[in-house]
Formats: structure tokens, sequence, C-alpha cells
């Protein structure tokens, strides 16, 4: 089974809250420098949320490091 596959099926629960907590604070970071919500940011949720498991996937387990990571991916698909 894939690490993808771990965390999609929720059986690391630690990994799960990560991802969450990485989701939100990027998604803040995110949002207070774009428009309202509109389709772009439906559409940059599903980005973030791909590039947040897919750095899981490759083993980025340290909050701040997935933070960093994914804003950093993020940042350059909102320009």
């Amino acid at each position: 089974m894939s690490v993808t596959t771990q965390i999609l099926d929720g059986s690391s629960p630690s990994i799960l809250d990560v991802i969450d907590q990485a989701f939100e604070a990027v998604w803040r970071t995110l949002y207070a420098h774009m428009p309202p919500e509109n389709e772009q940011s439906m559409e940059l949720k599903i980005a973030l949320s791909q590039t947040l498991i897919a750095l899981a996937a490759d083993g980025v387990t340290d909050p701040r490091e997935l933070r960093r990571k994914a804003l950093e991916s993020m940042v350059l698909r909102v320009q």
C-alpha cells in the first residue's frame, strides 16, 4: 500500500492532522492576497489539497516544511 493510499484511507491520523493544519494555514495566507471567493478559489483549494497530499506522500511530514513547500508551490499558481 502506498503512502498516498494510506493517507487517503485515513490509516495515518497524525499525517491527516498535519495536512489539515497545513491546508488551513496556507489557505489563510493565499486568501489574504486574492479577491473574494470565486471560481478560481475552488480550483486553488483543490490544487492545494493535491499538493499537500503529494508532499506528504513524498515523505514531507514536518508541519513547518509542509506549509513552506506547499505555499511556495501555490504562490506560483496564483501569480
